[in-house]
C-alpha cells in the first residue's frame, strides 16, 4: 500500500460502497447475476 503524508479519512460512504462492492461480488460468485440489477438500481 502507498504510504502518504496526509491520512486517509475512511467515511461512512467508504464503508457502504466496500459492503455493496462486497455483496455485489458474493452474489457473483453464487451464481445469482439476476440480483445484481435489483442492486444496481438501488444506487
Amino acid at each position: 500500500m502507498n504510504q502518504t503524508k496526509e491520512p486517509k479519512k475512511i467515511t461512512w460512504v467508504d464503508i457502504v460502497n466496500a459492503i455493496i462492492q462486497a455483496a455485489i461480488a458474493a452474489l457473483t460468485a453464487l451464481g445469482l447475476t439476476s440480483c445484481a440489477p435489483l442492486i444496481q438500481a438501488l444506487l
